[in-house]
């Protein structure tokens, strides 16, 4: 009898053991999921009020504009020491220039004529854009060294920018002619779409100031058919994917200018894939952002955080699945600028 009683005791004895472990191992892994990342946390003010004000517009709470969420990236970036109204100004006076000129050639009965307007702004001097044409900028044009390469603002200044930067210009500045156009993802690359008078879709690539057709960017891009079929690239972009694209923008600025990715970027990652689940460019973060967190918690202490390094290795790995899944693919960085060379230098010799 005492055998027994002493079995059944020690019996009982294991089994609250491993519960309190199971309860532990799950009280543990809730915290680690966002808490632990915490301390990472830079909580900064600009960049929580830009992104509460993004997600409005993303649940459609507050109206869609594109000039306002590329200046609420800005203006987190710069510490809230730019002004809307200034940012606004130029672009208004360049919609004042292009109106002009619409109104002026009798361009208002077709439906395509901002689209031409613009065509005629980025790629051909003229008194539109102060006889200066808009260039790409070979220079960081990824924004590694210095995000607000990327900026609208900047490309505005300068007249060059990359595809980013170009096709948000286009785009805001489309909006405010009352046009239609859309951004569409390739490989590496931001584009713009729109429709033409024969109701047709025309692609416009600003990096090489040409109008292209989806086959070149299937060629030369080595775009996957699975990617077309589920809307990963070549695809128009709707107002509130083009918002999630500025979500992305605002959380891209953040990690370059604080050099980390935590659990702000991951949270609001999240909140977008709850929204938009197939949105490619959110994957990417999100794939990139546990990466980082696990590979940190890994260096720092891989036996205390083994749940947490555990849980960043599965959700990084089934996020990479899950861009393969929808035909994701990525050119480098060398390869993409070799073609955008090759674009400008074929378009060159076209115009000559």
């Amino acid at each position: 009898m005492t055998k027994i009683i002493l079995s059944f005791a020690i019996t009982l004895l294991i089994s609250l053991y491993n519960a309190c472990q199971i309860y532990a191992t799950n009280q543990y892994q809730e915290k680690n999921t966002y808490v632990d990342t915490a301390y990472l946390s830079i909580n900064d003010s600009f960049f929580s009020s830009a992104a509460d004000e993004l997600f409005s517009m993303l649940h459609e709470k507050s109206q869609y504009n594109l000039k306002r969420a590329e200046f609420l990236v800005e203006w987190a970036f710069y510490d809230g020491k730019i002004e809307y109204s200034d940012f606004c100004n130029e672009i208004d006076n360049t919609t004042t220039k292009l109106k002009h000129f619409i109104l002026k050639n009798n361009l208002n009965k077709y439906r395509t004529a901002p689209n031409y307007a613009l065509f005629l702004f980025f790629t051909q001097p003229s008194i539109l854009n102060e006889f200066k044409s808009f260039k790409y900028d070979f220079e960081d044009p990824t924004g590694k060294l210095n995000y607000d390469k990327l900026f609208v603002s900047k490309t505005l200044k300068t007249h060059s920018g990359q595809c980013q930067s170009l096709s948000v210009l286009y785009k805001i500045l489309c909006d405010e002619l009352g046009g239609h156009s859309a951004l569409a993802f390739a490989p590496y690359h931001l584009y713009i779409k729109h429709i033409g008078e024969d109701g047709k879709w025309v692609n416009f690539e600003l990096t090489s100031g040409s109008l292209v057709r989806d086959m070149w960017m299937i060629e030369s891009m080595e775009v996957q058919t699975e990617a077309i079929r589920n809307g990963v690239f070549l695809t128009a972009l709707s107002n509130k994917e083009t918002i999630a694209f500025m979500i992305m923008h605002l959380l891209k600025a953040y990690h370059n200018k604080f050099g980390i990715w935590d659990s702000f970027t991951l949270q609001h990652t999240d909140k977008v894939l709850q929204i938009l689940p197939n949105f490619a460019d959110a994957l990417v973060v999100k794939m990139n952002i546990h990466q980082y967190l696990g590979l940190k918690a890994k260096a720092e202490s891989p036996k205390i955080h083994q749940d947490y390094i555990r849980m960043h290795q599965f959700e990084y790995t089934r996020t990479i699945q899950r861009l393969d899944s929808l035909g994701y693919t990525q050119l480098s960085e060398e390869d993409y600028n070799r073609n955008v060379a090759k674009t400008i230098e074929e378009n060159k010799k076209l115009n000559k």
